[in-house]
């Protein structure tokens, strides 16, 4: 959108390109141990390092670019309704500036020293509540013991024995999207930093989710830690491989990786800003517009080419002799005789610019323009199924339903109206069908300060950070309950089945809900219609990441192939840089590793998508209009907490989003566009799940 505006008017001028290279450093992933039942992984951050603590050995951080970065497990994810924090400290001078100790997020809980004058412990259940202690005189240089505890009825504060005053507080701890730190704050403490974090030696680390007394804890007893969410003695550590670490919060631009491997927004720069440009003028005399962008390069100086393509597949091609002087524009003929159309076929005329001689920055062939027309000569596909002389059997039993035919097996279950097993050929497909989904791992740009002064935040929550996804966090769509509303099915002979559901997904914060009513149609041959609509109620985020089905398919599906834009990752408001092709890969290889986790390696524009195991058995899937996936080995919980790609891990199963929308990825200033932005409103779509059959299936025929 920004090129159009300056090709359309060529008088403006400005822009910026911050960094080419993302600004990662290669670091070791550096693990501390933890002693609770929960192994939460723990990471030592920056040069801080191990010297001697209260008891055998403390971290060392010195209050600039060090902390303790602890992974969001889900222990530590929940709303607690008490609480206690237990510390030894050996806070030094620069403490004063911030004496960030221990907290998860600036809201959910935390200490912290507030100048040279106090402690400060905080809560946030339905409120946020602080208390604060006065240090005692001997606070610098010296350890002491530090508790801060959460009742049910009141928050306060021990050092060293001595009890702080209580302050009412009840109910359940807000939980927040923030990981738990030691000597840092990671909802407030990124790259505008301008406090000493942390200046102190720390040692005996706990949290626990229960009120424990200060005198149980300055020596804990052995089964102390079996009793504890995290519990760190901080005695050695370990390292396993390396990462590229951004340090306290610095912003991953860039696009091109730290091991200068270009990243896939690098071909949609290379598209949007090429010197020669091309549009359809007539397809049925084959004419189209050339503009020359270049200020002093006559095309003759390029190899002109053009191809015509069905599906992907190279039908005709040939060569232009293109004379056309820098910044001028004409009219040529590109002399492709019209293909006979075939049902189900897409026609594109492709026509590209190459470098005729080697030169110092690319060999001669380097494509360095291309534009892709499509031609009017599409007839829609019959995707009626070819199940002649095939029949089905459907069976109910308690809450199983089973539809079952020659080459596939289905089970829904009629308690949750769920779709829960998919046999194909007598494999399973499937460990989760398919549910609403409105969330995606935030972007950067999504998780990024910027952005929140351009976003809408009119439905903002304190305690949810501030930036794009503040809002969506605030509303709770990441945490959607799910609730069964009714279940049916009816039997067409042995011909097909329908079975009807009608669910709610609520968000955690119960303002708000989407209805969600399907109907899937099965037929003989084990093809499955998809009917959805999604009906939004209540107090709605501005726009949603995301709107579509999420399937959890078997691990052993990690083939791809898709008719769509590729093959490198696109979005929405980033794909005219991609060619639409078929086009094969593997999930591994969809990995785009981002220095800080998200949402990855969508593909747009698709009209087909094929998810296959080595054996050939898999799942084909078709939108009644055009779809966007991506699919990956890590749980969405996963994508989302992680905030470090060792922290990413995959689990037995691949993640797959059918979108039938998807918002943009915008930038970090100004965030997406209205117009790519997905809005709240209902939504009807159609997929059609299609088994793929391995060639070598023998059935069981009677």
């Amino acid at each position: 959108d920004y090129w159009e505006l300056f090709y359309n008017n060529p008088r403006s001028m400005g822009g910026a390109i911050w960094d080419f290279v993302s600004t990662g450093i290669s670091e070791k992933i550096r693990t501390l141990k933890d002693s609770s039942p929960n192994n939460v992984q723990t990471s030592i951050m920056g040069r801080a390092k191990l010297v001697a603590g209260r008891e055998g050995k403390g971290i060392d951080l010195n209050g600039h670019d060090q902390w303790v970065e602890v992974y969001r497990h889900e222990s530590l994810e929940k709303s607690w309704n008490s609480l206690t924090l237990t510390l030894w400290v050996y806070p030094r001078e620069l403490s004063s500036s911030s004496g960030t100790l221990i907290t998860k997020g600036n809201w959910q809980y935390g200490i912290r020293q507030v100048n040279d004058e106090a402690l400060e412990f905080y809560v946030t259940t339905r409120q946020k509540e602080t208390v604060q202690m006065p240090l005692p005189d001997n606070w610098k240089n010296n350890w002491h013991h530090v508790t801060a505890h959460y009742d049910g009825s009141a928050i306060f504060l021990t050092i060293d024995g001595v009890e702080s005053k209580r302050v009412p507080l009840s109910g359940n701890i807000r939980n927040t999207p923030f990981p738990v730190n030691i000597g840092r704050d990671a909802e407030i403490h990124g790259q505008e930093t301008s406090v000493y974090i942390c200046d102190a030696v720390i040692d005996q680390v706990g949290i626990f989710p229960e009120f424990i007394s200060a005198d149980k804890l300055g020596k804990p007893a052995a089964g102390t830690r079996q009793q504890a969410e995290l519990w760190l003695d901080f005695e050695e550590e370990s390292t396993d491989g390396e990462f590229f670490s951004y340090g306290i919060g610095a912003r991953t631009y860039g696009s091109i990786w730290p091991d200068r491997r270009p990243q896939p927004e690098m071909w949609q720069i290379k598209k949007s800003a090429q010197p020669v440009s091309a549009r359809l003028v007539s397809a049925e005399k084959g004419l189209v517009e050339i503009t020359n962008r270049y200020l002093f390069t006559n095309l003759n100086e390029l190899d002109a080419r053009w191809s015509l393509q069905r599906n992907g597949d190279l039908l005709q091609e040939g060569k232009l002799e293109i004379n056309l002087e820098p910044g001028q524009k004409k009219v040529v003929g590109i002399p492709f005789a019209k293909p006979e159309a075939e049902e189900g076929a897409e026609y594109f005329l492709n026509l590209s610019f190459h470098q005729k001689e080697n030169e110092l920055w690319a060999d001669a062939g380097y494509e360095i323009a291309w534009d892709q027309m499509a031609l009017p000569y599409h007839i829609p596909a019959d995707l009626t199924s070819r199940d002649e002389g095939m029949t089905l059997t459907m069976q109910a039993s308690g809450n199983d339903l089973i539809v079952k035919g020659r080459d596939f097996e289905y089970l829904f279950d009629a308690s949750t109206g769920s779709l829960n097993s998919m046999k194909i050929a007598g494999r399973e497909m499937i460990r989760k069908g398919p549910r609403l989904n409105v969330w995606r791992a935030p972007l950067a740009n999504e998780t990024d300060s910027w952005t929140f002064w351009s976003s809408n935040n009119k439905h903002r929550t304190d305690g949810y950070g501030r930036m794009a996804a503040t809002e969506w966090y605030s509303a709770g769509i990441d945490k959607m309950s799910f609730l069964p509303v009714s279940f049916s099915y009816e039997n067409s002979g042995d011909t097909s089945v329908t079975v009807r559901s009608r669910n709610i997904y609520s968000t955690s914060n119960g303002r708000a809900s989407f209805i969600d009513v399907s109907e899937y149609i099965i037929d003989a041959s084990g093809t499955m219609l998809i009917r959805n609509s999604v009906i939004p109620n209540g107090q709605m985020p501005s726009w949603l990441p995301r709107a579509g089905q999420q399937w959890i398919l078997n691990g052993s599906l990690k083939n791809m192939r898709w008719f769509g834009r590729g093959p490198q990752e696109n979005y929405p408001d980033r794909k005219s840089g991609y060619r639409v092709g078929i086009y094969e890969s593997t999930v591994q290889d969809m990995y785009e590793p981002y220095l800080i986790p998200q949402d990855y390696g969508l593909r747009t524009d698709n009209r087909m998508v094929r998810i296959t195991g080595d054996d050939g058995a898999g799942l084909e899937f078709r939108g009644d209009k055009l779809f966007n996936f991506n699919a990956y080995p890590f749980s969405d919980d996963n994508l989302t907490k992680a905030l470090y790609t060792y922290q990413l891990h995959p689990f037995d199963g691949i993640t797959f989003n059918f979108d039938y929308a998807t918002s943009g990825v915008g930038c970090t200033a100004t965030g997406v566009f209205p117009e790519y932005q997905v809005m709240p409103g209902r939504f009807d779509f159609v997929v059609t799940v299609k088994p793929v059959i391995p060639r070598d299936y023998q059935p069981n025929l009677p």
